[in-house]
């Protein structure tokens, strides 16, 4: 998903050695060794069934990371995986040509509030205060 030019796989190249060299050839793996580095909880169940920690990483995956992207039923992380691929691809071009940087302070890559959510914004923290008045 990320590419195969030449570039791209002399960049991943220490990525792949390094899954390798560990023994993480598959995702079931990857979910295990995830749930091995979890920090235990502070209270509660420490002692959980591997397939508790397995179902924690895929609620972290899930919930945290690039929570902004959806779930599907069907292929769960398959967007997902698409935008992470589209970022890495991307830092790879920027990293080996200097001319694929975006610009930070263009327009176009900048996230606006509309109208719509900045009247919904104020109108919740009125009602707010109003409600903690009352």
């Amino acid at each position: 998903m990320i590419g195969t030019s030449p570039e791209i796989l002399q960049a991943l190249s220490l990525s792949l050695q390094e899954c390798s060299s560990e023994n993480v050839l598959s995702q079931q793996i990857a979910y295990e060794n995830i749930a091995a580095k979890l920090k235990p909880p502070k209270h509660g169940d420490t002692n959980k069934k591997p397939w508790q920690r397995i179902g924690e990483v895929k609620d972290i995956l899930n919930n945290f990371i690039l929570a902004h992207i959806p779930l599907s039923t069907t292929m769960p992380f398959k967007a997902k995986c698409r935008y992470l691929a589209l970022m890495i691809r991307r830092i790879i071009e920027a990293a080996n040509d200097p001319k694929n940087l975006d610009d930070k302070d263009y327009y176009g890559n900048k996230r606006l509030e509309l109208s719509g959510q900045l009247m919904s914004l104020l109108f919740e923290d009125l009602f707010k205060t109003f409600m903690y008045n009352f």
